[in-house]
């Protein structure tokens, strides 16, 4: 198989190549993304989809602007491709509690309140026992207080990877399901992807194969240091009603989504990338969940999914072009907070191939010769 040039060929259908895509449709670019199976079919389409920007890797520091400007982004975005292709993202703020059960946990977490407390369009707050039961009568009485934080969000992964696609597709993007085997080049310029059966011609060149993106080091000749993380998630129906706010502990979860079930997870399991659900993460989630919230424990099991995730050496992502090419770029690694960072994301590979640089606060942490300096 042989097809005619593409201005950019995107290797990879997952959030970051489909939201990639669109953006530059947006621009009048023709952009192809190539994905050899379905559609978010990965951790894309299997992640809880949360929008916390002042928890996890790389905050508060290097990436807290980063962050901020990627949930607003989030925010502008679920009513531009709603307007765009009348499909509902679920993009919803819905407030949390970070729960604490000893002097030791409640003085790290009002340690944070420090600085978060500061930050115009969140309100992050401590409460005591008696409030905390208030705002949310199914957590673990145990709990000695708890961070309540309002301002978070959440969206339906899935539903956004669709919608990218149909609103990319409106503007002239395209799909193509293929599988990449390698690149091809005139000296340090991408000339085309190559293909299972065939080739595409290409003036640019992005990889965003989330955990795969690895294995393209030796199709560029650089060391891209990402591997598979695999996270699992339980979905859960309760006669207890849903839960009026989300539950964190220890960087596990649990919130009522707009199916009405519970979700609770998550795992990190350096399992290569056996993507199989587990009975041993199943009753490890069971167990954060249930101290998190006892009540739960008569919970209905309704879904069990196991993803990967692309994780980097530091947790951080790369979103730059790879070295000793003019247009060959990278952008992967986001690991937990793949969703939320991928607007951020795509708004910068777009940046790039259009113009060569962005205005998107924080990139300069997130190249790729951040990891050859570490070395």
């Amino acid at each position: 198989m042989s097809t005619g040039p593409r201005d950019v060929v995107i290797v990879g259908g997952g959030i970051v190549g489909c939201l990639s895509g669109y953006l530059l449709a947006k621009e009048g670019v023709k952009a192809t993304v190539v994905e050899a199976d379905s559609l978010g079919s990965h951790a894309s389409g299997f992640a809880f989809g949360g929008l916390d920007p002042l928890h996890g890797a790389g905050l508060p520091e290097p990436l807290l602007d980063f962050s901020l400007w990627c949930y607003g982004r989030h925010q502008s975005l679920a009513q531009e491709l709603q307007e765009a292709t009348s499909a509902e993202v679920h993009f919803e703020a819905q407030d949390r509690l970070y729960l604490c059960f000893d002097d030791a946990e409640a003085q790290t977490a009002k340690k944070g309140l420090e600085w978060m407390q500061g930050l115009s369009g969140f309100s992050c707050q401590w409460l005591d026992e008696k409030a905390s039961l208030e705002a949310e009568p199914l957590i673990n009485p145990d709990c000695i207080g708890t961070v309540h934080q309002q301002g978070a969000g959440s969206v339906e992964p899935y539903r956004l990877v669709l919608a990218a696609v149909g609103a990319g597709e409106r503007l002239g993007m395209e799909m193509l399901h293929r599988r990449a085997i390698g690149l091809e080049s005139d000296g340090s310029r991408c000339t085309g992807v190559t293909l299972q059966n065939g080739r595409i011609e290409a003036g640019a060149v992005v990889l965003a194969m989330g955990p795969w993106t690895g294995e393209a080091s030796r199709w560029c000749g650089a060391d891209i240091p990402v591997s598979p993380l695999k996270g699992e998630i339980l979905r859960l129906r309760s006669d207890r009603g849903q839960l009026r706010v989300g539950l964190n502990y220890r960087g596990n979860y649990a919130a009522t989504k707009p199916d009405g079930l519970i979700w609770a997870g998550t795992t990190e399991e350096e399992a290569g990338f056996d993507d199989h659900p587990s009975p041993a993460a199943r009753d490890s989630i069971t167990g954060d969940l249930l101290k998190m919230s006892p009540g739960l424990s008569g919970a209905e099991l309704v879904q069990h999914t196991a993803c990967l995730r692309p994780v980097t050496p530091d947790g951080m992502p790369i979103i730059a072009r790879a070295p000793g090419w003019d247009n060959l770029y990278v952008a992967t690694g986001a690991g937990r907070k793949g969703i939320l960072w991928s607007t951020g994301m795509a708004q910068i590979v777009a940046d790039l191939v259009i113009k060569g640089e962005t205005n998107v606060p924080g990139e300069e942490h997130l190249e790729l010769s951040r990891f050859r300096s570490a070395a």
